[in-house]
């Protein structure tokens, strides 16, 4: 058994594990960034952004060497960024340029971030900067992909993203949670049902083959053009970094092996960055490829994806706040339904062990 799995007896040992930097987080929308500087603030550090003249995204550490003013509220000249306190100038790549008020320029240079565009998104190594590692990033070929139609939202968790992502992993709270929302019943807990461990991640899946609840999430117009025939729609997805659950939920139209099949692919994706270790940013997608000129469809679909996963950020931020006032101890009781869960908090003691060498 690995070294920390001891030490996670129930939640607040799990959302206490430290937070792993060696992998690739979503710092935010491509849109967000220009070139004026802005920060934020990504596993307890502050990094200003901003775009060189010819678009290039640069990340670096938001603190001037000199004296810890932040770059943020500083201003870019060119290419460089000057400190608005004293003016050290510090070019893209974190290096130091100029100091006004002497000849010889020091040696030294400001932390850099490796970042990556895939889609709307931009990814940020948090690790070691000279070694980011490019086959951890996710492979998320629809988000560029003219077939299908993405819808986007994002918010912030006033929890530990660790609780986020134990909810993601865990198919039973929508009949609860999201009863009203996603019109989820009782009967969800009598749908075949497979949790597994792969190489990629932990995986979890139900299959629901009643074709009226199955094809609920098409457009009216799909609905009405497939009705009477076999259908069956996924759940399920798994995390695959720290930072990324990736979801896949298909409804799938008409018999196997036959000339009349038809896929309707659906890619939901989760992104969870922590902010600290009490609090988390997050970014979700939900990616189709069908009906992609149905506005009237997807303007009612991001209302009603909105609604839902601001359920899940309530439940979080209810779960963190009575962890940190309610002192009463307590044995964590698990049942049949937290087997992903569990799972997956297996898979983080993995990540730390991996990290931090225990």
């Amino acid at each position: 058994m690995t070294a920390y799995i001891d030490r996670v007896k129930n939640v607040r040992d799990y959302i206490a594990l430290p937070l792993l930097y060696d992998h690739w987080y979503v710092a935010g929308l491509g849109e967000e960034f220009t070139h004026q500087p802005s920060a934020k603030t990504l596993l307890e550090r502050s990094i200003v952004f901003y775009r060189t003249q010819s678009g290039e995204l640069t990340a670096l550490q938001n603190r001037c060497l000199h004296r810890s003013f932040p770059l943020a509220e500083s201003t870019v000249v060119d290419d460089d960024i000057v400190c608005g306190y004293h003016g050290a100038r510090y070019g893209p790549d974190g290096t130091i340029v100029r100091i006004p008020c002497q000849a010889n320029t020091p040696n030294r240079a400001l932390r850099t971030y490796p970042v990556h565009e895939i889609g709307p998104f931009v990814f940020i190594w948090m690790g070691d900067p000279a070694s980011p590692d490019t086959d951890k990033l996710p492979d998320l070929p629809f988000l560029g992909d003219p077939g299908y139609r993405s819808m986007l939202g994002a918010t912030d968790v006033a929890g530990s993203y660790l609780l986020m992502l134990e909810n993601l992993n865990d198919l039973t709270h929508f009949a609860y949670l999201h009863r009203e929302t996603f019109r989820f019943d009782h009967s969800f807990f009598d749908l075949p049902t497979t949790v597994e461990q792969r190489p990629e991640g932990i995986y979890c899946n139900r299959i629901d083959t009643d074709p009226r609840r199955a094809t609920g999430a098409l457009p009216p117009a799909i609905r009405e053009r497939v009705r009477g025939r076999p259908a069956e729609r996924w759940d399920g997805g798994m995390a695959v970094s720290p930072g990324v659950f990736q979801g896949y939920a298909p409804i799938i139209v008409g018999e196997p092996d036959t000339d009349d099949r038809e896929v309707f692919e659906t890619h939901i994706m989760h992104f969870l960055t922590p902010e600290t270790a009490t609090s988390a940013h997050y970014w979700w997608s939900v990616s189709n490829d069908f009906a992609l000129d149905d506005d009237a469809f997807y303007a009612f679909m991001q209302g009603h994806l909105e609604k839902g996963f601001e359920e899940d950020r309530w439940a979080v931020d209810k779960m963190q706040r009575l962890l940190e006032v309610d002192t009463t101890p307590f044995k964590e009781m698990s049942v049949q339904g937290d087997k992903a869960g569990l799972l997956f908090r297996r898979r983080m003691v993995d990540w730390v062990n991996d990290e931090y060498g225990n």
